[in-house]
């Protein structure tokens, strides 16, 4: 107690660190400023919660359940979706044609990734899907990331590559990573995965080599 005024006690580092944050506030303000600056703008981008500079980072909660209808071919499904079936695309990958209505455009590697991806998914099984920038392409499908099982970190390699149908396709080398403008939150994990697929051979990864 000093001079009628009662002060909580600090302990050693406290009472130094106090000292030159006033030192600091008196004699440098522009220092101060400078740095709170800073800590807002890393803030902002996402410095402090590992931001994907290039897409938003997932969210856990940030998932919509839904229920596989039928597969299409080996990058589309037609899944029940609140109530309504849509065609749903998924992004950031791309798979060989197999469908297509030009017959010179399908591939025996198409219908193998067709197969491929019926093995993974069928007839009312429950998936997960997460959004990115874009909601639906130019033929009014959806545009999503499809999870076979509610991932605890969506941004981990290893879930996607064990839990995330794209991830899985591309992993396995029937599907190869490829940006489709903004949408690219998991961009340099399937990128990664696309890598190593073609690297070991996998599937049909060299229809793109």
């Amino acid at each position: 107690m000093s001079d009628g005024k009662f002060d909580a006690p600090q302990t050693a580092p406290q009472s130094r660190m106090k000292t030159i944050w006033e030192n600091l506030i008196i004699g440098r303000p522009g220092i101060v400023v400078g740095a709170l600056l800073v800590v807002a703008v890393a803030w902002a981008v996402g410095g402090f919660s590992g931001g994907n500079a290039a897409g938003l980072q997932a969210n856990a909660d940030d998932f919509q359940q839904a229920r596989v209808v039928r597969v299409v071919d080996g990058d589309t499904l037609v899944l029940q979706v609140d109530g309504a079936e849509e065609r749903v695309r998924l992004i950031g990958i791309n798979c060989p044609e197999s469908v297509a209505p030009e017959e010179e455009r399908n591939s025996e590697e198409g219908r193998e990734a067709c197969r491929y991806t019926k093995q993974l998914v069928g007839e009312g099984d429950t998936v997960w899907l997460e959004s990115d920038a874009n909601d639906r392409d130019q033929y009014d499908r959806l545009l999503r990331y499809v999870w076979l099982e509610k991932p605890t970190d969506p941004n981990d390699v290893g879930e996607i590559r064990q839990k995330m149908l794209n991830g899985i396709l591309v992993a396995d080398g029937y599907a190869e990573a490829r940006r489709y403008g903004e949408d690219t939150a998991h961009a340099q994990a399937l990128e990664q995965l696309g890598r190593e697929a073609a690297e070991e051979g996998r599937g049909v990864s060299d229809f793109w080599n």
